[in-house]
């Protein structure tokens, strides 16, 4: 099942525009992460969970007015796999983040950019502009750069589990890219985020992780998570994915980096080096290359 009709179409304003404002909404991540006072997957499952109703007013309230009405049926499998992707995803970086630096979990994470790239030449037939490339390989550098350019024989148990965000990520990317041939972003981003919540609140059980928030910051953190950083975040890069050629998703997604150590910097006073600094106007100068002009 593959939407050529999509995977041709140019990126339009609103498209990069929703990219860029869901890309900085997630970046936040990984620092609301951080503050959980419950388990990482029982906080990945709140955040889905809560996001789920969320979606489902955006859904009723508004309608796609470029797609025609197709039932999310229809799609039954592909949302359904798509789900079990982001729980594999969210999983995985709320452990990461609890085992390095959100830097490092940040930039190990952005390998789905790279295999989102070979996805989108396999399944969807997209032939990336001749800037994309350079722009990708600058956008890499400047990722290794704000992770210190660690050696391979130093990644530790957090950057194992960003490496399997990183897989589970692009796999979500492609089939949401898929699923946009019919369904509006809402739709698309609404079906996997309920699938997810029931993934991951049965993978905390049988971790034994402490479920329900103690306090009312913890409650606050899960409901920005839920509300903000996918509702909102997620919602909007799902837009952006019906309208942008995922090669331009998977660049601007590399801007996640700066953005996440930027904003544990000013909130969680983790230092942010001269080298982190250079790695993260380097991505941002790449990410501008790309642009649509």
């Amino acid at each position: 099942m593959k939407a050529p009709e999509i995977a041709r179409a140019a990126p339009d304003r609103f498209g990069w525009i929703a990219l860029i404002g869901g890309t900085t909404i997630i970046a936040w991540s990984g620092v609301l992460a951080r503050l959980l006072d419950v388990g990482p997957l029982a906080g990945a499952a709140w955040r889905v969970g809560i996001a789920a109703p969320v979606l489902a007013a955006w859904v009723k309230l508004a309608p796609s007015r470029d797609l025609s009405a197709v039932s999310p049926a229809r799609y039954a499998l592909p949302l359904f796999l798509a789900g079990l992707a982001f729980a594999a995803d969210l999983g995985s970086f709320h452990i990461a983040v609890t085992g390095t630096r959100i830097a490092n979990a940040a930039f190990i994470g952005n390998v789905a950019p790279i295999l989102t790239v070979v996805g989108g030449a396999l399944f969807f037939a997209e032939r990336p502009s001749a800037r994309v490339w350079p722009a990708l390989a600058l956008a890499l550098a400047g990722s290794w750069i704000m992770a210190g350019m660690r050696a391979p024989d130093r990644i530790g148990f957090g950057d194992a589990f960003a490496l399997t965000a990183a897989v589970a990520y692009a796999a979500y990317l492609m089939i949401i890219k898929q699923v946009r041939g019919g369904l509006d972003g809402a739709s698309a981003t609404l079906w996997p985020a309920a699938v997810s919540a029931v993934a991951l609140t049965i993978a905390a059980l049988i971790h034994g992780e402490t479920m329900v928030p103690s306090t009312a910051r913890g409650w606050t953190i899960v409901i920005l998570l839920g509300v903000v950083s996918h509702a909102m975040g997620q919602g909007l890069t799902s837009v952006a994915v019906g309208r942008v050629p995922v090669s331009l998703v998977a660049l601007v997604i590399l801007a996640q980096p700066p953005f996440s150590a930027l904003f544990a910097w000013a909130t969680l006073g983790e230092t942010m080096t001269a080298q982190q600094a250079l790695g993260g106007a380097v991505i941002l100068a790449a990410v501008f290359l790309a642009r649509p002009r």
